[in-house]
């Protein structure tokens, strides 16, 4: 995992919607806290070496969001769209993603710690090292992904849909769920506890695992 090339002496404090001055919609070497730019649409804008602290996007229609070498902590993405966004070494902390739709994404080098992702649209994606650490995706649709090195720890994945996303190698065994939706290709190869097997052998195949 790269952590984003940021050197704070570098960033000069600003705001958001400086963003809208810039003709290509870009906004570079700035860090932003106490700012709410709920309900905001642009179109492809292009965020790089920028850390944010306690912003408010919610429900902000970003298409194309660009992300490199950025942080966010305590931000706030409920229901926003960054369909076809594309993220390089970024780090989420403490933040709410819940309802956020992030389908046909690519994420490289992707961190997110302590963050709440509850019914997150994250289809059609490529994941390249993203990490979900303590995070919450109860009801999350995570279908028809392409994974490489994605770590979940002690991550709570009820009810979310794996369907046609390849599970091999992925370790799930620290996570918590009572029920996941996936198929059986999908699940082949998967790293689980001995209570998650006996829940997806019955799940997946009919299978009464005594206790």
């Amino acid at each position: 995992m790269q952590d984003p090339r940021i050197i704070p002496a570098e960033l000069t404090t600003g705001a958001f919607f400086d963003i809208l001055a810039d003709e290509d919609h870009s906004l570079s070497y700035i860090q932003v806290s106490e700012e709410d730019v709920s309900h905001q649409h642009i179109d492809h804008p292009m965020l790089d070496h920028v850390h944010f602290e306690n912003v408010r996007f919610t429900a902000s229609q970003f298409e194309r969001l660009d992300l490199t070498d950025a942080v966010f902590i305590n931000c706030d993405f409920s229901n926003c769209q960054f369909e076809k966004a594309s993220w390089l070494r970024v780090q989420f902390k403490d933040c709410k993603l819940v309802g956020v739709d992030l389908n046909e994404a690519a994420l490289n080098n992707v961190a997110f710690d302590h963050c709440q992702l509850d019914l997150a649209m994250l289809c059609d994606m490529r994941f390249k090292t993203v990490t979900f650490d303590h995070c919450r995706l109860n009801g999350a649709s995570f279908m028809n992904n392409r994974l490489t090195t994605v770590k979940f720890n002690e991550t709570n994945l009820d009810q979310v849909a794996f369907n046609d996303t390849a599970l091999k190698n992925i370790d799930l065994s620290t996570c918590q769920f009572e029920r996941l939706e996936l198929d059986t290709a999908a699940a082949r190869g998967m790293i689980v506890n001995i209570d998650q097997a006996a829940y997806l052998a019955a799940a997946l195949n009919g299978i009464k695992v005594k206790p």
